[in-house]
């Protein structure tokens, strides 16, 4: 509060109270780092400048390709946009559900399914990037075509495809 009633809204590193240029706070020492503001904030640039040992975006894009690969390259966790700010979605989904079904859903249930589910889409994308040697991103965009190939296929959308 007393930074703040300092210097407004400016960044500013809490641990020594000096005001950040903008962009600093993406590589201040930190267990995590959380872009959660605006798409595009770590890229080539300044990836490598990062000293979070875990990228968790929740903003829509924050970083790019070549950021991601730095990353990865760097031994950083980058939890992908698309998983790490999915719990609306998700919550919404039980809301659809329950609109169409006569079995509500106790509210109290949502929030815990919900963190269920996003933790276990994130250890399946980790433990996929690992497996197969890629990002997050990529990992997780497969997954992705995946379950929705696989669901179209069960409505009948399109043909099934020959086992792999």
């Amino acid at each position: 509060l007393l930074l703040r009633e300092a210097h407004g809204d400016a960044l500013v590193d809490h641990a020594s109270g000096q005001r950040l240029a903008a962009g600093q706070e993406l590589t201040l020492d930190a267990g995590i780092l959380v872009p959660a503001a605006q798409q595009g904030v770590l890229d080539a640039t300044n990836a490598g400048d990062v000293r979070a040992r875990l990228v968790v975006e929740g903003a829509n894009l924050p970083t790019d390709a070549a950021a991601q690969e730095l990353l990865a390259a760097r031994g950083v966790t980058v939890v992908p946009d698309f998983i790490a700010n999915a719990g609306g979605i998700i919550a919404a989904a039980f809301g659809m559900r329950d609109r169409y079904s006569p079995f509500g859903v106790e509210t109290d249930q949502i929030v815990p399914a919900v963190t269920e589910r996003m933790r276990a889409n994130t250890l399946t994308v980790l433990e996929a990037a690992t497996t197969t040697g890629t990002t997050p991103h990529t990992a997780a965009g497969q997954l992705a075509r995946d379950r929705v190939r696989q669901a179209m296929e069960l409505r009948g959308q399109v043909p099934t495809t020959p086992a792999r």
